[in-house]
């Protein structure tokens, strides 16, 4: 029994064998095999290779020996110790990398605190992802804008003219025209006024004061004589139709200021003195008063002759007397206020074309002039194109008319340069006058009415000229007819003595 388990325990390692000697076998025939196949295809290699001359083998041999060499396996090995040490090196330096900021940086991080701070980001994002759509939904709306906006198209060319400066006419009968953005209005003023005047004209002796009344004038009064004014008011009265009662009540002043008792025979005598003097009656009443105490050269600056050679006032005082000359009239007084005072009243006031010379001035009152205009004003024969009323101020001696254009008086852009339009008839009836000139005037908004309105002007071949009007209404002076001033008028600052004024005269109009 044991023999037989003995062989038993033998025959795996018999079979084992066999298989051994099995796999060898066939490993020789394959690696036979795969000689063979070697040996087939490096005579195959060498026998499809080019032929090779010695030139070119030597020139091989040349260039192998430039190649770089490569290492030799002891040196690979040296090279691999090499890079074990350094790495085992650089293991043991991040072992001792001090780490410990760190860690406590760490160990202090809250993370509650992190997670505000994230919401809080996280708000602010979605903030600016809300501005961000809005001006994104803006851009969009702008551009859906601009797809829609038409095409811009340039305005038709425009009148345009180089200046030519000419001189004005020294007699021009002007004839305005406004022009407003919708179109123009003529003004011509003498023709507009001329009827005006021609009606005032024929009932002036109406006109004048028939009746003067203190309260008219207390104000003027007061201002000017303080409480003497109502006691002054009978000596001044009495020259409301012919000076202005501010210098008649300033001449009172003066000469009760001077020591002389004013009454109504020497007011109207200075009255006519300053007619043929040309001066104020203040300016006569101070002359006097200094003649009258015996100093005559503020008297003889009153002279009216054009020629120093020849003067018309002449005054010298010698051995207490005064001998005073008007032109070839001369007299001889006592230095003395009366006589002196006598000289000028019952003398020189009495002399021809002295006596009276007042009285050919004429100041209309102001309310019947003013009551006159406004009936005039609804009479539309005399107002055509405008509608006025009288504008009284209180500081003028004249009426101004404040005047307003009617609506549709006048003529659009398109209606004037139809031909024989209104506005082309004017231009050829101004033509026509040797001293017509139209002056255009520009509202600040109607430039491109003003150059097609000038365009047709030119066509007609008139003088014209433009400036710039503020407003359509307009304002015209009635300083034909004087009227009483009822405040004192603005005083002008006196000049030093020795000194001539100095004034900016305006520019002169040219034509264009």
């Amino acid at each position: 029994m044991s023999k037989r388990k003995h062989e038993e325990q033998e025959l795996p390692f018999v079979a084992l064998m066999d298989t051994m000697t099995n796999v060898v076998g066939v490993l020789i025939i394959v690696l036979v095999m795969v000689g063979l196949s070697v040996s087939n295809v490096v005579k195959t290699v060498l026998s499809d290779l080019p032929p090779v001359t010695k030139e070119e083998l030597a020139e091989i041999r040349e260039n192998a020996k430039s190649l770089p060499k490569l290492p030799t396996p002891e040196q690979l090995e040296e090279q691999k110790k090499k890079a074990e040490t350094d790495l085992k090196k650089i293991l043991e330096d991040l072992k001792t990398v001090d780490v410990s900021d760190l860690e406590s940086k760490m160990k202090s991080m809250d993370l509650d605190e992190y997670k505000k701070q994230l919401e809080l980001r996280k708000k602010e994002r979605e903030a600016q992802k809300a501005a961000t759509d809005k001006l994104q939904a803006e851009v969009e709306r702008l551009k859906a804008l601009l797809d829609q906006t038409p095409v811009y198209q340039p305005p038709p060319p425009k009148y345009v003219r180089l200046p030519n400066p000419r001189p004005y006419p020294e007699k021009p009968n002007e004839t305005r025209v406004l022009v407003a953005k919708q179109g123009v209005l003529s003004f011509n003023q003498p023709k507009f006024m001329q009827p005006i005047l021609d009606g005032m004209e024929k009932v002036k002796s109406q006109l004048e004061y028939q009746r003067v009344e203190y309260p008219i004038f207390a104000k003027l009064m007061e201002k000017i004589l303080g409480a003497n004014a109502t006691k002054a008011w009978p000596e001044i009265a009495p020259l409301v139709n012919r000076m202005q009662i501010e210098h008649a009540a300033e001449t009172y002043k003066v000469l009760a200021e001077g020591g002389i008792t004013p009454n109504k025979q020497i007011l109207e005598a200075i009255a006519d003195l300053s007619i043929p003097t040309r001066s104020t009656m203040p300016v006569v009443a101070a002359a006097i008063v200094s003649a009258s105490k015996g100093s005559t050269a503020d008297w003889v600056k009153l002279d009216p002759s054009r020629d120093p050679a020849t003067p018309i006032i002449k005054a010298t005082a010698s051995g207490g007397k005064i001998t005073f000359g008007w032109g070839a009239k001369t007299a001889e007084v006592k230095a003395n206020p009366k006589d002196v005072l006598d000289y000028f009243v019952k003398d020189l006031a009495k002399l021809k074309g002295i006596e009276d010379a007042s009285k050919a001035r004429t100041v209309y009152d102001m309310t019947r002039i003013v009551s006159l205009l406004q009936r005039a004003a609804t009479n539309p024969l005399l107002t055509g194109s405008y509608t006025f009323e009288p504008d009284f101020q209180p500081t003028l001696a004249y009426i101004r008319l404040a005047l307003k254009p009617k609506g549709g008086g006048g003529e659009t852009v398109e209606a004037l340069k139809q031909p024989n339009s209104a506005f082309i008839r004017l231009m050829r009836d101004v033509k026509a006058d040797p001293n017509g000139v139209v002056l255009f005037q520009v509202m600040p908004d109607a430039f491109d009415a003003y150059l097609e309105a000038r365009q047709v002007a030119d066509e007609v071949g008139v003088s014209a000229t433009w400036d710039f009007l503020a407003k359509l209404d307009l304002a015209v002076n009635l300083t034909t007819y004087e009227i009483q001033r009822l405040e004192p008028a603005p005083v002008r600052k006196p000049t030093p003595a020795g000194t001539a004024p100095v004034g900016i005269a305006p520019p002169k109009k040219t034509l264009d």
